[in-house]
């Protein structure tokens, strides 16, 4: 019997005989296979390759990636199967060591999802360790200077070229041994990030990325609002500004060597942050940004849910009789249905979630938030202890904020874009957008906010903001502010009221206009989104061929296409 296992065990491993197998077959458990990997002996593992970090890095890809703090094997992989492009275990500030970091790679692996372990310290013994596990790369904290950077490279590199201790027949990395490739490709696939987050640090970024062996030069604007003396204001003005010097200087580099083989720079990496959102550090032209971390996207959703139930306020009727208590207990057995009452009752519940959302449900009794979400029969003991005392004569569960009536620019999407349908409204690409403006006397509408606008736009283009910041103090607007403030949002938005007038002053009805956001949504039907994807720019056409503008073209790609197409731009206000 075992010998019998074991032999069944070595087909496995050792890639002989298969052995009848499932019809669908469990994923490798190994490390990932990347880049050029390719078997070389009859004991190697065959695992079809899949691309690595660098590769997809030169190949032009911007990569979006999640932080997982919690070493959660399970949340790993729910990350990598909600398709992130990379994961990255964080051992400097998560709980986790080597042992549960090894258990994360195994589910990212499986779901052949990159690992990026970022290390406690940038220092030979946690780079070793790490390495060891086969991530597809490091991030080492607290890079400062060139030479600083120079040593963290050594700390990955086999001598001659650095100090990594060799023990590559046995470990993880190299399949416990049976990758007899690992040596020939480990060094030129594992992706080396270097944290650029102090003050210090910033002022020789560009020197940093040039050091060879570098691949991405990570932004941290945490520690460096912190080094700056604004640890309580990482989005403040001096620390923006500081960032945006650093950005600079790297994609400026990466624009002079690009196309030649003269030294080497690295790829920017960054984190979003509640003042700087993962759309704008694409657009901005980051290679990597992460823009979530496991541990905050369920604190939100948790603060969410206990929000919304906390904030339901419940009233019931006045008591009744006993006769009424029996009848009442007569009815229940039908009432509980929800094909019966809750379509066929009397009286009338309304439940709001979030103060933005409205749900109107049918019914006489009392019941739950599952009940009405779910819509299953179910009888609460809290209803049955109320029906002795007293007769529910109304239910109303409202939350404590509710909000008027929706405005045209949030009606649903499909009336909208079946309006834009039927007036022609048609999308142009950010070439022909910009031969229409020079050619033809098209204006560019740029409805992104001020600050985005200020930052960067196409010379000659108008700025309306679709949204705005919240302005009025009213009790609703007092508790969208309290409601953005809650997630960490100290700057929510609002429709612009004045939107129209102000194209119109700026404008006016015979313009012909090519409207523009960050990302540009489309009409067009695909696979993802058979009804198109909605926009800043399609709602602001939607509202100007309401208004009566006759002349209206949307801008497909959005400026994101036209900075990255290199087409001309300009900053600040004109």
């Amino acid at each position: 019997m075992a010998a019998s296992a074991a032999a069944s065990l070595s087909h496995l491993l050792l890639g002989g005989n298969p052995l009848p197998t499932p019809r669908r077959r469990s994923p490798s458990l190994l490390p990932l296979p990347r880049g050029n990997q390719r078997p070389s002996s009859s004991h190697s593992i065959s695992v079809t390759a899949a691309p690595s970090l660098k590769s997809r890095l030169a190949g032009g890809e911007t990569l979006y990636g999640l932080f997982l703090l919690s070493f959660s094997p399970t949340l790993a992989e729910l990350a990598a199967l909600a398709g992130y492009d990379y994961v990255v275990v964080d051992m400097e500030h998560g709980p986790g060591g080597i042992p549960e970091a090894l258990a994360c790679l195994r589910a990212l692996d499986a779901a052949r999802t990159p690992a990026i372990l970022r290390l406690p310290e940038a220092c030979p013994v946690w780079a070793k360790k790490a390495l060891d596990l086969g991530p597809a790369g490091l991030m080492l904290p607290a890079v400062e200077s060139p030479a600083a950077a120079a040593a963290a490279v050594s700390h990955c590199r086999y001598p001659p070229r650095g100090i990594r201790g060799a023990a590559h027949p046995i470990v993880r990395a190299s399949s416990y041994g049976l990758d007899d490739s690992y040596l020939s490709r480990c060094e030129d696939e594992t992706l080396i990030i270097c944290q650029v987050e102090t003050d210090s640090g910033i002022a020789e970024v560009d020197a940093i990325a040039a050091v060879d062996g570098v691949d991405v030069v990570q932004m941290g604007p945490l520690d460096l609002s912190a080094s700056m003396g604004y640890l309580w204001d990482p989005g403040n003005r001096k620390v923006r500004a500081r960032l945006r010097e650093a950005e600079k200087k790297v994609l400026d580099a990466r624009k002079k060597v690009t196309g030649s083989d003269h030294g080497n720079v690295a790829y920017l990496g960054g984190f979003a942050m509640p003042n700087d959102p993962a759309e704008q550090l694409k657009l901005r032209g980051y290679h990597m940004v992460s823009g979530a971390v496991d541990i905050g996207l369920f604190r939100k959703a948790a603060l969410e849910d206990v929000k919304r139930f906390k904030e339901a306020v419940m009233e019931i009727g006045e008591e009744g009789d006993d006769e009424d208590d029996e009848k009442k207990e007569k009815e229940d057995d039908g009432y509980w249905s929800k094909h019966h009452k809750l379509c066929h009752g009397e009286r009338s519940a309304t439940l709001n979630y979030p103060p933005w959302m409205i749900v109107g449900v049918v019914g006489s009794g009392i019941s739950s938030c599952s009940d009405f979400i779910s819509g299953y029969s179910w009888r609460p003991i809290e209803a049955a202890k109320l029906r002795r005392t007293r007769v529910v004569r109304s239910l109303q569960i409202t939350c404590t904020a509710t909000k008027p009536a929706k405005p045209p620019a949030e009606e649903d999407w499909k009336i909208k874009r079946q309006v834009l349908v039927e007036k022609r409204v048609r999308s142009v690409d950010v070439k022909e957008a910009l031969r229409l403006q020079k050619e033809n006397n098209f204006a560019i509408l740029d409805v992104r906010p001020e600050a985005d606008f200020k930052e960067a736009h196409p010379p000659g283009a108008i700025n309306v903001q679709i949204y705005r910041l919240i302005k009025e103090w009213t009790a609703w607007d007092i508790a969208r502010r309290a409601a953005f403030a809650f997630f960490g949002i100290f700057s929510g938005t609002e429709e612009n009221p004045e939107f129209i007038q102000s194209v119109d002053e700026k404008l006016g009805k015979d313009a012909k206009i090519i409207v523009a956001c960050s990302t540009g949504g489309t009409l067009k039907p695909t696979q993802n989104f058979p009804d198109g994807k909605q926009s800043r720019s399609l709602i602001a056409a939607y509202l100007l061929v309401l208004n009566g503008y006759k002349n209206v073209f949307h801008l497909d790609g959005g400026l994101y296409t036209w900075f990255k197409e290199g087409l001309p731009s300009v900053e600040g206000e004109e």
